[in-house]
């Protein structure tokens, strides 16, 4: 048998260990593909139906979190009983991250305080992870209030009382309050009268038969653009983008109707620490992305980032702002 020549050997070698690196890294993918298979797929709850604000939050963190974290996490519409089926859905779930909440503020602090039968402790079964947007209160009239600014509008109140009703999109819910603490931060008594929605609320705006609506800023965007109703003030940190000649409550004086609303993202409670923050860390990502941001913003929502600590800390102190707030109103909803 010929000898091989050393050049030609080291050659052979070569080609082999090309060849067994080769084999290593299609192992290493495959066992990656399969490892990224098992995981379990995630879902991101919410409690209203598909095509509303909410609806596109839920997609968005979904979105997000599949990014972010390599993980599939679908969207979920769980609507029904205000929003109670998919709270209900998250807090029984397995805390391990993988079934998650998008919540408006009224299932988490408005709702406790004006419902005897929840089924739920929002605070004590849930577990923030993140704020995703907040939102602005407003107060807007329509073409039959003889108010051209919100000075105008509560001289017209007190010397007209019984004319002074407001509309909301439903009782018991952040509007409906905010327009009982306005009323008492400009010394007139408001009448609620809840609607089953924003839209027929302003439609009835628009056409005199209520003088008054409170309801979330982007709402009434369309119709104050067309100059059939005008928004007097809203309760915004500075001035809407997307309304920019309509001040804010603050900047005309009135105190404590700072701050608005929020839709928030949730966990169960007892999900490890270390979730809850690889959970934040990926949303506070998909938030500070250009796009996103965008997005949010053409809703005339804010997307703001926080950390778990201080979204747990506003959310404790909302509770306890509108628990104040409700049991002075005296207001029960009925179950």
């Amino acid at each position: 048998m010929k000898r091989l020549d050393s050049r030609v050997a080291a050659r052979m070698l070569s080609g082999m260990g090309g060849m067994v690196a080769s084999c290593v890294l299609a192992a290493a993918a495959l066992f990656a593909g399969t490892a990224a298979q098992a995981q379990p797929t995630g879902r991101v709850i919410t409690g209203y139906p598909a095509g509303g604000v909410i609806d596109i939050l839920t997609r968005i963190v979904s979105d997000g979190l599949r990014e972010q974290l390599g993980q599939n996490f679908i969207a979920e519409n769980r609507a029904g009983g205000a929003g109670r089926i998919a709270l209900d859905a998250v807090r029984t779930a397995t805390p391990d991250g993988n079934t998650l909440l998008v919540s408006p503020i009224a299932n988490i602090c408005i709702f406790p305080h004006t419902h005897d039968n929840l089924g739920y402790d929002a605070i004590r079964d849930l577990a923030p992870v993140a704020l995703v947007a907040a939102f602005d209160i407003a107060l807007a009239i329509g073409p039959g209030t003889p108010a051209k600014n919100l000075e105008e509008f509560v001289a017209w109140g007190k010397a007209n009382p019984k004319l002074v009703s407001f509309g909301t999109p439903g009782p018991g819910n952040l509007p409906h309050f905010f327009g009982l603490l306005f009323g008492k931060a400009v010394g007139i008594e408001m009448t609620n009268v809840p609607y089953k929605g924003s839209p027929p609320a302003i439609s009835d705006l628009v056409g005199g038969q209520i003088p008054i609506v409170v309801t979330v800023l982007g709402d009434f965007i369309g119709q104050a653009r067309a100059g059939k109703i005008r928004v007097l003030a809203h309760s915004g940190a500075t001035r809407a983008k997307s309304l920019p000649d309509v001040p804010t409550f603050k900047e005309i004086g009135i105190a404590g109707l700072e701050g608005g609303g929020w839709y928030g993202f949730f966990a169960p409670a007892k999900t490890p620490a270390a979730t809850i923050e690889r959970l934040n860390a990926a949303v506070v990502k998909t938030l500070a992305t250009p796009a996103v941001s965008a997005r949010i913003d053409s809703l005339s929502l804010h997307a703001q980032a926080t950390t778990p600590a201080s979204f747990t800390k506003m959310v404790h102190d909302d509770y306890e702002r509108w628990g104040k707030v409700i049991r002075a109103s005296g207001f029960k909803a009925t179950d």
